[in-house]
């Protein structure tokens, strides 16, 4: 039940269309995983490549940052080492009043003119001096005003623990009196001369675009991330506002150097480096899928390419399959011919491949056919042809019987015996000659009707004819065509003895001979005459007559009958060979198997 449905689905399409279908399947497959694999390593190259460039940019970044942090530390050195700054804050008196301060601070404004050129980051200097004295210089020093008193004085405090190097924070909202603002940052060192002795201490307020500037390059997407945390761990500035979310903590960020790990089902690579001079610590966190994201225009351009790569095959498959497969398809229909009958079919030989190769054997075949169907037609006509010669158009053959059998009466009462003899032997050929040429009889029959053949020469030439027969007796009983023999004893009369008319000798023998390896035998007849001999060319016009008929009939049917049911019959190595020169006579061989009659033959 499943093949019958199955087999209407298989004949849908020919051979050449799932030739085609196949490859074209094929090749799409391949292309399919080709492309995953190539995008696969493609991505993983990509990560690769992308870390390793973000992790140069942030190492190059923090580089640039750590150069100019170092430069403030410089630029706060000259108003430190300053020995006009040193002397004016040392002049102070216990609780100077204001105009004294202000004196003061005009002139360390006056001093600290390149400063504020060279760190234009700077917003405003506050200066306490050992004598709780406070200096406010730059334009934005009353934002020191908006800060709270105990974040102030905790700054100072984590001053003295300190060697002149600085201390950072980034003040919070609760760090602000009124409004908060979340571009500042604040600084603190304490003030040593060049002897080393601590005069003041000083707080900075800094422009966040001090790490902005440099820390904006690694805002490749929206959601990128930066956190510059200062030596003690404590945040200085996020590259994104940092409102309603949770300040982060150094320690909850990974070690040096990169790594990957997911977060709320999401990719992000974090890195990590520490600057050599200010020991600062910059983590950027950056999301792979938007980064990767980046890389679908690659796929889709590569998706784009493998269409038209497809398109493109197909149309080359197409293409080839039918110039591969014209050959099949030539084959194809020589076959349907043949089926309809048509067997002098032939394909044109285009290649010499293996569909050249059955094209040839197809036309081999063919012809094979052809000539086989040919000469079983020709067999037949000739089986016709031999009866019609044994005919001849004769007349009621039982009139025949009855007028010869009167006639050997008549003679046998007047006691001519001789007479008697010839009429039997006539009667007796006639009889044989009579029945059908098919029907197969033995060498001894055949013989017998040559022995009557030359009785009835011998009477009409009885002083110019000598005949010898010598048949082993192992080979009388051997089956042979019937009128085997005797067209080619005739022909010996009728053409070699012609013009020769006494000392005629016919000389008719037989032998058995081995058959190749086998084991068995071959038999061989040579039927020789003293007569007139043929020419190469007669010879050549029996062995191969012409296609269209002759005028001579009885020829055709004679000889060339006898040579052309043994090919038939019996193909190579049997058959007929002429040894004949002009007056020299003619040899007749005649090879054929040795088989003995059966039954069934009779």
């Amino acid at each position: 039940m499943n093949n019958s449905r199955r087999r209407p689905f298989k004949k849908i399409f020919k051979f050449s269309t799932k030739l085609i279908i196949a490859l074209a399947a094929a090749n799409i497959l391949i292309s399919v995983i080709t492309g995953l694999i190539t995008y696969r390593i493609h991505l993983s190259l990509f990560n690769k490549e992308i870390s390793r460039q973000y992790y140069m940019t942030t190492e190059q970044i923090l580089a640039q940052l750590d150069s100019r942090v170092n430069d403030m530390y410089r630029i706060t050195d000259y108003i430190t080492l300053n020995p006009s700054v040193s002397e004016a804050i040392l002049d102070q008196n216990v609780k100077s009043g204001s105009f004294e301060r202000m004196k003061v601070e005009q002139m360390l404004d006056k001093e600290m003119y390149q400063v504020r050129l060279d760190a234009p980051e700077i917003f405003a200097i506050r200066i306490y001096d050992l004598k709780d004295n406070i200096l406010n210089l730059g334009s934005f020093s009353g934002q020191f005003h908006n800060l709270e008193n105990d974040y102030l004085n905790e700054m100072l405090t984590r001053l003295e623990a300190t060697g002149g190097e600085y201390v950072w924070s980034r003040p919070d909202k609760k760090d602000f009196q009124q409004q908060d603002r979340d571009n500042v940052v604040l600084a603190g060192r304490l003030m040593r001369s060049i002897e080393l002795d601590t005069y003041g201490r000083m707080l900075i307020l800094f422009n966040t675009s001090l790490f902005e500037s440099h820390l904006k390059d690694l805002r490749i997407h929206e959601n990128a991330e930066a956190y510059l945390f200062d030596e003690e761990g404590r945040l200085l500035y996020s590259l994104n506002s940092m409102e309603g979310q949770r300040t982060p903590v150094l320690a909850d960020m990974p070690a040096e150097g990169i790594l990957v790990r997911e977060e709320q089902g999401e990719s992000y690579m974090y890195t990590r480096q520490q600057s050599e001079k200010v020991g600062f610590t910059l983590v950027s966190k950056v999301s792979l899928t938007q980064i990767q994201s980046q890389s679908k225009v690659i796929l889709q351009v590569a998706v784009a390419s493998a269409f038209a790569s497809l398109v493109f095959l197909g149309i080359i498959i197409t293409v080839i399959s039918r110039i591969l497969l014209r050959p099949m398809g030539s084959l194809v229909r020589g076959m349907k011919h043949v089926r309809e009958g048509r067997f002098d079919t032939r394909i044109e030989i285009r290649s010499k491949d293996e569909l050249g190769y059955l094209g040839e054997s197809f036309n081999n075949m063919t012809a094979h056919i052809e000539t086989l169907i040919y000469e079983m037609y020709e067999r037949t006509i000739n089986e016709k042809e031999a009866e019609l010669k044994a005919i001849q158009a004769q007349l009621n053959p039982h009139f025949l019987y009855n007028t010869l059998g009167m006639f050997f009466w008549k003679f046998y009462m007047l006691g001519d015996e001789k007479s008697a003899r010839l009429i039997t032997s006539l009667s007796e050929m006639l009889q044989y000659s009579l029945e059908p040429v098919q029907q197969m009889t033995t060498l001894r029959d055949e013989i017998k009707q040559i022995h009557n053949y030359l009785e009835i020469q011998k009477a009409r030439y009885p002083d110019s004819l000598t005949a010898e027969i010598d048949i082993p007796e192992e080979m009388l009983d051997a089956r042979v065509f019937r009128l085997l023999i005797q067209p080619i004893v005739e022909n010996a009369f009728v053409h070699a003895f012609r013009n020769k008319k006494t000392g005629r000798r016919l000389r008719i023998t037989g032998s058995l001979q081995p058959e190749g390896e086998g084991p068995g035998l071959s038999m061989v007849l040579e039927i020789s005459d003293n007569g007139s001999g043929m020419t190469e060319e007669t010879l050549g016009l029996i062995l191969h007559p012409p296609q269209e008929p002759v005028n001579d009939k009885r020829s055709r049917i004679g000889t060339g009958s006898v040579i052309r049911r043994i090919e038939l019959a019996y193909g190579d190595p049997y058959g007929v060979e002429f040894e004949s020169e002009p007056g020299a006579g003619t040899l007749v061989r005649v090879k054929l198997p040795y088989r003995l009659l059966e039954s069934e033959d009779i």
